[in-house]
């Protein structure tokens, strides 16, 4: 790799948040979202809690939004060093978003009005989870979308499920500076219409990063964002980008094995963490069948020696589909 190319960012892979209460969260992201649990799982670095993941029919890369239980923990609050708002894909338009909408009503679930997505004429919805989550769905034409997994778990049915991850909006104190780096060191490119917009590649939705300005300082914790991962194809790629971030002064956690991809993890100026992820193995790679995905607990081969200490600390979630 010629010293002076940046290697490349495919796009969102997925955003991993923080919950207070696994169980709450399980019936809001299968039950009132509709998407599919595909992994159930524990933080390998603390195995005493959780890591749920949810995503597409199949767990795509770019569909995934995964969160770790911490229990106790204070609600997040937004500001600066906070990823303040993950969108949603969902195929269609805004008569689309008009049946979120009511949906929404109907299960109390806190939402604004159908408006233009920023830096898009697409129309999103924005909403919030059962802790304060700000999420927002973005409704594309179904030729753009036609290419994802829905699962049969929506509760709109398949035409209008939730496919995969649209965007990321980082509240930062120095927009300029941030976009800045963000286009220098990791490739993205600022939207013509739109300064605040940042995209990889060709653009659009998955590809899209909004940075948001605030004075005033977030926290983390439930409801809020832990990391935010974009897609790499696989290890050589890794390979390839610590090295780019070596030649940048990047503080890095070097590659990590997380069986199901590979990780490395940096801090952007600001502080918001940002994580590399291969698009490889996938959530098959434990040996749990596509089909039966999320029903058990799963842990990958470096953790099942430790299987019955881990699953003694953990309280019973049921996860089973009928």
């Amino acid at each position: 790799m010629n010293a002076s190319t940046t290697p490349v960012l495919h796009g969102l892979h997925h955003v991993s948040a923080f919950t207070a209460d696994a169980a709450s969260n399980l019936d809001f992201y299968t039950r009132v979202l509709g998407m599919r649990l595909v992994k159930k799982t524990v933080n390998q670095d603390d195995t005493s809690v959780y890591h749920l993941f949810y995503a597409d029919a199949e767990g795509s890369p770019g569909t995934e939004l995964t969160f770790f239980e911490w229990k106790h923990v204070a609600s997040a609050r937004e500001g600066v060093g906070t990823i303040s708002e993950t969108a949603l894909r969902v195929a269609g338009d805004a008569t689309t978003l008009e049946k979120w909408a009511g949906w929404f009503q109907q299960q109390d679930v806190t939402h604004g009005d159908i408006e233009a997505a920023a830096g898009t004429h697409l129309p999103s919805l924005a909403f919030q989870d059962h802790e304060g989550q700000r999420l927002r769905l973005v409704a594309e034409p179904r030729a753009t979308a036609g290419d994802l997994r829905p699962w049969r778990g929506s509760p709109l049915g398949l035409e209008h499920a939730v496919v995969g991850l649209s965007a990321v909006t980082l509240t930062v104190d120095q927009p300029d500076e941030t976009a800045d780096w963000l286009t220098r060191v990791l490739g993205f490119k600022a939207n013509p219409q739109d300064s605040t917009l940042l995209e990889l590649g060709a653009g659009g939705p998955n590809r899209q990063l909004r940075l948001a300005a605030s004075k005033v300082r977030g926290t983390g914790g439930a409801g809020g964002v832990h990391h935010v991962a974009w897609a790499v194809t696989d290890v050589q790629a890794q390979r390839e980008w610590l090295q780019h971030l070596a030649t940048h002064q990047v503080m890095n956690s070097g590659l990590i094995d997380r069986h199901y991809f590979q990780s490395v993890y940096f801090r952007i100026p600001g502080g918001i963490l940002f994580e590399l992820a291969t698009n490889g193995p996938g959530f098959t790679a434990d040996g749990e069948p596509l089909e039966t995905l999320g029903q058990k607990l799963s842990l990958p081969p470096f953790l099942e020696k430790q299987r019955a200490s881990i699953e003694a600390h953990l309280e019973p979630l049921e996860t089973a589909v009928s």
